[in-house]
């Protein structure tokens, strides 16, 4: 169980092979993923429940079986819907590991897309020729994660360059229009936010400061931020410490009040009254099912992501 499994400042996967897959078991709460961005492109597919994705402007309601591309370098999370548990995997890659400038269709396709020139049809489903084919490949993808094959690298590449020429074939892709100047801008300078509170968390944070980080007026920063996020900064912050002390409880050997500092919250009655309101169970509890379900994955030989 990784709950910030794509922290913008991480790089997935390792030199050589920039791939991370991740595997989210009944999500609940509000939001699912929090909003945030990472370099790198990513495939979402929900395995149970059902969940709202957020990618960029839009919003995408996927369900059990189907699947959203997120272009890199795109704000997007995920938001419960109709009070339903949600579980999904991702994989995450370097668009700049599939490309290579001496390759036709390489100039053709994957730069483009790399560039949010084009962009891929969502969501992707089965009731398509085209949709069943890229499921099945990610299927695939998704089942290489925990094999011995030596040639698992090679056979990952191949199965992305297989995935993203389904939607070549198909046809399932459409030109991007341009962003205006001014929206990128925004996004631009939450994106200097979001990293500020990454950089941060773990100390008191006001929104003034964060509206300097983000080189906005207060009023502005905040009316902004609850438009693209979903929540205030303030009710954002609290989400990521609550959510950074939940990873700290279920991987290290920390006690509750350890966590609850290290997170950056000083007063563990609202920290236990705030995890509890986001996660349903105390902080101890959560620990102790964390730890129960990793002896459980251990000993039954399964990857822990």
């Amino acid at each position: 169980m990784n709950l910030r499994h794509l922290r913008e400042n991480r790089r997935h996967g390792e030199p050589g092979f920039p791939v991370g897959i991740y595997a989210m078991e009944d999500q609940s709460g509000q939001p699912l993923l929090e909003m945030h961005w990472h370099e790198e492109a990513e495939f979402l597919l929900v395995e149970s429940g059902q969940a709202l994705f957020r990618i960029g402007a839009a919003e995408i309601e996927l369900r059990a079986g189907e699947a959203v591309f997120v272009p890199g370098g795109e704000l997007h999370g995920a938001f419960e819907l109709e009070g339903a548990a949600c579980s999904y995997k991702a994989i995450v890659f370097d668009m700049d590991w599939l490309i290579d400038a001496k390759d036709g269709f390489s100039s053709r396709f994957l730069q483009p897309l790399r560039r949010g020139r084009i962009a891929l049809n969502v969501p992707i489903a089965g009731d398509t020729e085209w949709g069943a084919k890229a499921l099945e490949g990610l299927a695939r993808l998704f089942a290489l994660d925990a094999s011995p094959d030596p040639a698992r690298e090679m056979r990952v590449k191949a199965g992305l360059y297989m995935l993203l020429a389904e939607f070549w074939t198909s046809g399932a892709w459409s030109a991007r229009q341009a962003e205006l100047p001014s929206d990128v801008r925004v996004v631009e300078r939450l994106k200097e936010a979001l990293t500020y509170i990454d950089n941060h968390y773990g100390r008191k944070l006001t929104v003034r400061e964060l509206a300097a980080a983000a080189g906005m007026s207060e009023g502005h920063f905040s009316r902004t931020f609850k438009s693209y996020m979903g929540k205030t900064p303030v009710e954002y912050i609290n989400h990521f410490r609550l959510r950074h002390a939940a990873a700290r409880l279920a991987g290290a050997d920390l006690t509750v009040g350890e966590a609850a500092i290290e997170a950056g919250f000083d007063n563990f009655s609202y920290f236990s009254k705030m995890f509890r309101s986001l996660f349903q169970c105390s902080p101890s509890e959560y620990r102790r099912i964390a730890h129960s379900a990793a002896q459980g994955r251990a000993s039954s030989g399964e990857a822990d992501h």
